[in-house]
């Protein structure tokens, strides 16, 4: 009886450590996540329409960290004198 429990607790230790080791073939690297690239400027495209300005505005992401846009490409806001405010 005490050899069938000696043979029973060796061979459940040996599993065990057979379980618990690793080849260590996981050798790729994690995959680099880019941020994304930050926007500095207006594109001319957002001044094309009223609509088209309203649209980029709205899609822009808020925050109180990042530079101030640029308004190089865009002389000044498209304007609408028949449309009503639309709210961002």
């Amino acid at each position: 009886m005490n050899q069938q429990l000696l043979f029973c607790s060796v061979l459940l230790a040996a599993l065990g450590l057979t379980a618990c080791g690793s080849d260590g073939g996981d050798d790729a690297p994690p995959p680099v996540i880019q941020p994304p690239e930050a926007v500095t400027e207006v594109p001319s495209s957002a001044a094309a329409s009223p609509a088209a300005y309203v649209s980029y505005a709205a899609g822009l992401a808020a925050t109180e960290v990042a530079e101030p846009l640029g308004l190089d490409k865009v002389a000044e806001a498209p304007l609408s004198e028949t449309t009503e405010p639309a709210d961002l």
